[in-house]
């Protein structure tokens, strides 16, 4: 009889997660060196072991929830953009509002772990240097969408559309859900804003 050998997850990669997911659940002054561990199962020293400090954990946090972001929203774009193929006057943005809707009731947790990096980002220069840096990737993201549109100046629409989805995101998770109708008005408005005349 053979028996399956299963490799345990890499240590490294288990403080990731189970610092994000405690950033999730109580903010960054939730994620100590010993609440990472504890959580994470592992021995007390661990989070010094692999990155020296709690600002090298952030950091690789930081790096994690942007991996896992630009895949989504690239997914989320793609189907804009394939929704504006046809150029019609009836835009149909119902596919995207159903992604959007998805990406932010499935990702609750990262969602939530980012807007705490952003809120943390305007007090520390540091962390604001890096997630402005990740929030770029995500405005490059919205440059073909919003050329689609017709935008003239596409950098600055891609930045006001990714902003944009954040607000929804944001109200989203903060109050009671955004209704679909909204969401779906919102970004059919943002669109439309961008058609030639």
């Amino acid at each position: 009889m053979v028996r399956a050998v299963t490799t345990p997850p890499d240590r490294r990669e288990l403080l990731v997660e189970e610092g994000l997911r405690l950033v999730a659940e109580g903010g960054l002054q939730a994620v100590t060196h010993r609440s990472v561990e504890r959580a994470a199962g592992v021995p007390h020293g661990s989070v010094t072991y692999y990155f020296d400090s709690r600002e090298g954990l952030v950091e690789a946090m930081v790096e994690r929830l942007v991996e896992r972001c630009r895949a989504e929203v690239s997914e989320i774009a793609h189907r804009l953009a394939v929704a504006m193929a046809p150029r019609d006057a009836q835009l149909d943005v119902e596919p995207f509002v159903d992604a959007l809707l998805a990406w932010m009731d499935d990702n609750r947790e990262m969602h939530l772990a980012r807007m705490e990096f952003e809120l943390a980002a305007v007090r520390d220069p540091r962390l604001r240097e890096r997630m402005s840096g990740a929030a770029a990737i995500f405005w490059r993201l919205c440059v073909p969408l919003v050329l689609a549109a017709g935008s003239t100046e596409p950098e600055r629409d891609g930045r006001a559309m990714a902003s944009m989805v954040d607000g929804l995101l944001l109200d989203h998770l903060a109050h009671e859900p955004e209704r679909r109708d909204v969401i779906a008005v919102s970004i059919r408005q943002m669109l439309r804003s961008w058609a030639p005349d």
